[in-house]
Order: C-alpha cells, then sequence, then structure tokens
C-alpha cells in the first residue's frame, strides 16, 4: 500500500470518529456547549474592559501625581493622591511629600527648631507608611535612605539617638542594596556619621540654642565642613572660636556670622 492510499484511508479513520463524538456526544449536549462557549466569550470581554479601565484609571492617577507636583499646595495634593491612589501611583506620591516634609525640615534646623522637628516627624512618617504599601525596590530604596536623612537632621536638632537611628537605617539600605546607587551613598553617609567630629558637631547644635533675628539670621561656619576631620577644632568650638586647617580663627556669635542662609 503506497503512502497516499494509507494517508487516505488515516483521513476516513479520523472521520469516522469526529461523527462518532458528534453523534455520541456532542449532539446531546450541543445546549451545554453553547452556553460554555457563551460564558467563555463573556469572561474574556470583561477581562478586557476591566484591563482597559485599569489602564485609563492608571493614565488619570499619573495626570493627578503631576499636577500635584506643580501644584502650589503639592503638599495638600500629594497627599490627597496618596490617600486615593493605591500601587505605583499612590507610592510615589507619598515619597514625594515625604521629601517635601524632609527638604522643609532641614531647611528649619538652623531657623526654627521646633519647626524643624515637627516636619522631620511627619517625614518619618511618610516614609515608612511608603515601606509598608509598597514592594517596589527603588521606591524602597529611597525611603530606606530618607529615613537615615531625616533621623540624621533630627539629630542636629535635638538631643536624642536620632544618630543611632540614622545609622542603623543607612546600614538597612547598603545591606540590601549595596551594590545599588542609593546603597553607596548609603555607605558613604554612614562614613561620616561615624567620625567622632560628626557626632561632635550634630550634638554642639543640637544643644545649641537658636534665636533668628529676621532676614538678618545667618548660620555660623557655613564654609566650614563639619564632615572634613581637621577643619573644626572643636576644643575651643564652645568657647566662642574655631580653627581652621590654614590655623585661622573664626569667631563663634550671634553677631558673626559669615555667610547668609540661601
Amino acid at each position: 500500500m503506497d503512502s497516499k492510499k494509507r494517508h487516505e484511508l488515516e483521513q476516513n479513520e479520523l472521520a469516522k470518529w469526529i461523527v462518532a463524538q458528534y453523534e455520541d456526544w456532542i449532539r446531546p449536549n450541543s445546549s451545554w456547549l453553547g452556553y460554555a462557549v457563551l460564558g467563555i466569550l463573556i469572561v474574556i470581554v470583561v477581562i478586557m474592559a476591566t484591563a482597559r479601565v485599569n489602564t485609563w484609571n492608571q493614565k488619570a492617577a499619573w495626570r493627578h501625581y503631576y499636577a500635584a507636583l506643580d501644584s502650589p499646595q503639592a503638599d495638600v495634593e500629594l497627599e490627597l493622591v496618596a490617600n486615593s491612589t493605591s500601587g505605583i501611583v499612590g507610592a510615589y506620591a507619598r515619597l514625594a511629600l515625604a521629601q517635601r516634609q524632609l527638604a522643609e525640615g532641614c531647611s528649619q534646623v538652623f531657623i526654627d527648631k521646633m519647626e524643624a522637628i515637627v516636619m522631620l516627624e511627619k517625614a518619618i512618617a511618610s516614609f515608612q507608611q511608603v515601606q509598608r504599601k509598597t514592594s517596589d525596590p527603588s521606591i524602597l530604596q529611597e525611603a530606606g535612605f530618607g529615613l537615615g536623612y531625616v533621623w540624621e537632621t533630627l539629630a542636629a536638632a535635638r538631643v536624642g539617638d536620632d544618630l543611632t537611628k540614622a545609622e542603623e537605617e543607612y546600614k538597612k539600605v547598603s545591606s540590601l542594596w549595596g551594590d545599588e546607587f542609593v546603597g553607596k551613598r548609603a555607605k558613604k553617609q554612614l562614613v561620616l556619621l561615624q567620625q567622632p567630629t560628626t557626632k561632635t558637631f550634630l550634638e554642639f547644635n543640637a544643644k545649641k540654642t537658636v534665636e533668628p533675628s529676621g532676614d538678618d539670621f545667618k548660620v555660623p561656619f557655613s564654609n566650614i565642613d563639619p564632615f572634613e576631620p581637621g577643619q573644626v577644632d572643636l576644643g575651643t568650638f564652645e568657647q566662642g572660636t574655631a580653627t581652621t586647617e590654614s590655623g585661622t580663627k573664626q569667631e563663634n556669635s550671634d553677631s558673626v556670622p559669615e555667610t547668609d542662609v540661601e
């Protein structure tokens, strides 16, 4: 038997099997099969419609997020977006709010310590909420580093264990993402915090009473890098002068500031 005839016989056998199946099972259950096909089609339509609606909602959420960033009341708008939007957009909105609160707190450390502490504590709550609401690595990195920076800034505003908490946060970030950019930043910041000069400088500022004098208020020693060993002679710092590496002295008094706050 040649291959052509064998192929024809196989086709005939297949046709007979299909007819037998139709007669024995498909025809008696044709109504149920129709309902099943209809159900499958409905499920497909619902999935496609849901995906389209989700895409539209996602685009709308991003539009609200960017509008909030450009708003004159950005803090209020970002809070609304963060509370009303789930997923990645809500996490980014909360992160942006936390970073704004951190920046505001940093700007007040040498001007109004109480206001700085209030804003920095808000930033802590916001960063921690970001960590609870998302699993996105890039957002978690920024939130972890932000927490470290908040605690570090608080160490210059009040006496307590804030510096220890800052070190703990930087260690977490550098341990989890040591090869990433944020992880390397955390490692660098951790090294700076562990220098005795840095700790003494922050402790001094935490104890110092800030009495701003309006537009004339200035930050003392703004041209000295406290993180560079040897730039500040802390033995004479509290006595009214600071000695630089060149041997020159700068007065430490409210009436002789060097550089205006920008």
